[in-house]
């Protein structure tokens, strides 16, 4: 059980029976792990009631004990030190809503000095990759708080995205791409479940419906968030392509900006919402390759976040070659 505290079942092995922190070294803690029954999650459960508790008046037994893993933290530098600690964030993170995990903890034991200009961003990427290999959701989990976590006027995401090496699944979530969705508003109701989707990955998605605020000029500022996207979905059915308004003009928007920006600058991603002639398909669209929403919606969205990270990828954009 995830919630059981460690010195209720085993003794000594991060604290002794006084409760007194042992002074160790990761390879000694990962021994003794291998030799208790509740393994990692044992551990990971004390440290997760440790970082549940943070009164600020004075430092309670919770807080010695987070003190304790600070300093855990801060000497985990070898593979097989990185390796146990992200197994232990690997359980920790996937339940940030009962341990109060803000990142604040993470980035500031893993500072070289007081302060975060000498943040050791080359060990934070090395468990984030490690991380990713254990448990991706528990990766993606950090990777969003330190996102934006800022310290004295310094961005964590700039100073990872700077060692450039993090994998390239998280740079996307450092770096996300801009995606506007295009659709007629007979589809309305797929486009939104669709945008509602995608807001789940480290994605930009703009929808007019939720995006234009009131007494904004709608045209304009279609046309402003398309010439700042980087990737346009394009909803087509086979009522939306008979069917005369607006989306029409905003598919002659579209061919515009692929064909008069440089290469790369927007790349189309068009989506089938039922089954229709592809020959009926407009002008430009045509002979682009479309995923089938109408088969299977999870399917589909797995295949536009591959096809966004996959893109930035091949023009450098999430990863330099």
């Amino acid at each position: 059980m995830i919630d059981i505290k460690i010195h209720e079942y085993e003794k000594g092995l991060v604290w002794d029976e006084n409760d007194k922190f042992i002074d160790q070294g990761w390879r000694e803690l990962k021994e003794k792990i291998k030799n208790t029954h509740g393994g990692i999650g044992i551990i990971a459960a004390d440290f997760d009631e440790l970082l549940r508790f943070w009164e600020l008046h004075q430092l309670s037994q919770p807080e010695r004990r987070r003190a304790h893993f600070a300093k855990l933290v801060e000497n985990a530098k070898s593979d097989e030190d990185i390796e146990l600690l992200s197994e232990i964030l690997s359980i920790i993170l996937i339940k940030p809503w009962r341990t109060n995990l803000q990142a604040g903890w993470f980035i500031y034991y893993l500072r070289k000095g007081k302060n975060l200009e000498l943040f050791d961003a080359k060990r934070a990427c090395r468990v984030l990759n490690e991380l990713w290999d254990i448990h991706e959701k528990a990766a993606k989990v950090l990777m969003f708080t330190l996102n934006n976590f800022v310290w004295e006027d310094n961005r964590v995401n700039e100073l990872l995205e700077e060692t450039k090496l993090l994998r390239k699944e998280l740079r996307h979530i450092v770096n996300p791409a801009k995606v506007f969705i295009s659709y007629s508003r007979i589809d309305k109701n797929i486009a939104l479940q669709l945008y509602r989707q995608l807001k789940e990955y480290a994605i930009e998605v703009w929808i007019d419906t939720e995006d234009i605020l009131p007494g904004e000029d709608w045209k304009m500022k279609i046309r402003q968030t398309l010439e700042e996207s980087e990737f346009v979905i394009v909803c087509f059915s086979e009522q939306s392509i008979i069917q005369t308004g607006y989306f029409q003009e905003e598919l002659k928007i579209i061919s515009e900006l692929m064909r008069s920006r440089s290469q790369g600058s927007l790349f189309c991603i068009p989506i089938s919402l039922d089954q229709f002639d592809r020959a009926i398909t407009p002008k430009g669209f045509d002979e682009k390759h479309m995923i089938d929403l109408h088969e299977d919606m999870d399917d589909c969205i797995t295949k536009i976040n591959e096809t966004i990270v996959k893109y930035r990828h091949s023009i450098g954009v999430v990863i330099e070659t």
